[in-house]
């Protein structure tokens, strides 16, 4: 495999010199009006010049109980940070270590700058190699969209599940109509209260219950399947957004976000153990030595097929019935030449992994006996000649 020439850029030609700063002793009403204004979710904190930690709106919505006047050193945590000479690959994984959008820029603990997915995107769409890369070899394939009457409570509940910030919307035959995120719900919960009958006032629940044709944003921004990775970069960083539409005949054959250019970003370093990302548990931390031990072992019999380079998992937990959960994962795992998507879902969490690996080493498997089977079908006829 060639060698990419965004190994070669460093954090300094990519990042932005004027980040949004918080102090510790600012609220959090204070970082959500600035993350509100600015487009931002990762905000660092500092003390003086120097980095005391990194507020996120993930972290945020996980303790959304807390009062406006929280302080923001109550929700603050360590800030994985990047120095302005790493190169971009070291960059993005370390961006799907910490499950981030953008990693603070440090010399000696004074902030220099933030580096962030859009610009790791907007270096891929300046650089004429992924011009050459097809979209079809990063997106992900049939994705799972929702109707445009559905509620927006589905679509909230379908992107949570699917860990995307964004999610098509069809119309009855399955064509493209629109797409919905996170955005254009935020907007929704920010417009004024309308008063209704008996002197009511819409609420949250409301909303809820309301039809996404009524949020969702129309045209989409769509390439056709034989785009490339460059194009895709480009409409993102053009109408600032996270994710393009790959269209086919007027359905969606595949998306393509910002996620998976990190991803792929990440996948041309060499690295001496996978990279591996697993996001959706942050509230049950003690099973996730147990979980890296089931990828482990997977990735050991995967090794001699592929060279492994990253994985990312996004877990939802179900509550069913009693006290069962159901557990349903989605992952995208990268080799050295390719990535590959797949989702499963069981009632033991352990089994569930084990079931997705297990479906990843079937893939595999399948796809190199094809490979095989095609160069034999390709030099047959040549030693049939000879003869």
């Amino acid at each position: 495999m060639r060698r990419s020439k965004l190994q070669d850029l460093r954090v300094r030609d990519v990042m932005s010199s004027d980040p949004v700063t918080v102090s510790p002793d600012d609220t959090l009403g204070d970082v959500l009006g600035k993350m509100k204004t600015r487009e931002v979710h990762e905000v660092p904190v500092v003390r003086g010049k120097a980095v005391a930690g990194l507020v996120t709106m993930t972290g945020i919505i996980r303790r959304k109980a807390l009062p406006p006047s929280t302080r923001v050193s109550t929700v603050m945590q360590p800030a994985p940070e990047a120095s302005p000479e790493d190169d971009l690959p070291t960059v993005a994984g370390r961006m799907l270590q910490g499950g981030l959008r953008a990693l603070p820029v440090c010399e000696r603990k004074k902030l220099l700058g933030i580096v962030s997915r859009t610009d790791l995107v907007r270096a891929i769409a300046s650089l004429e190699e992924f011009a050459d890369v097809p979209v079809r070899d990063v997106m992900t394939p049939t994705p799972q969209t929702i109707s445009e009457d559905d509620t927006i409570e589905h679509a909230v509940r379908t992107m949570q599940a699917l860990g995307e910030r964004s999610v098509p919307v069809v119309d009855e035959h399955r064509h493209l109509v629109g797409v919905v995120g996170h955005r254009d719900i935020a907007d929704l919960f920010a417009r004024p209260k309308t008063r209704q009958s008996a002197g009511a006032v819409s609420g949250e629940k409301t909303h809820l219950q309301a039809q996404v044709k009524g949020v969702m944003r129309y045209p989409v921004v769509t390439v056709g399947p034989d785009a490339t990775v460059a194009q895709a970069a480009a409409l993102m960083v053009k109408h600032d957004i996270s994710s393009v539409i790959v269209v086919d005949r007027d359905e969606p054959a595949g998306v393509v976000t910002k996620l998976d250019l990190v991803t792929l970003v990440a996948g041309l370093k060499e690295r001496e153990e996978l990279l591996v990302q697993i996001s959706g548990l942050e509230e049950q931390p003690d099973v996730y030595d147990s979980l890296y031990e089931v990828i482990r072992k997977a990735m050991q019999k995967l090794a001699q097929i592929v060279t492994p380079r990253s994985l990312v998992v996004h877990v939802q937990t179900y509550k069913a019935e009693g006290d069962r959960f159901k557990y349903s994962l989605h992952a995208r795992f990268t080799t050295a030449h390719r990535m590959y998507y797949l989702s499963h879902f069981d009632w033991d969490l352990h089994g569930a992994m084990a079931g997705l690996m297990d479906l990843f080493e079937r893939q595999i498997v399948k796809e190199k006996e094809r490979r095989v089977t095609d160069r034999k079908r390709h030099h047959s006829p040549a030693r049939a000649r000879a003869k």
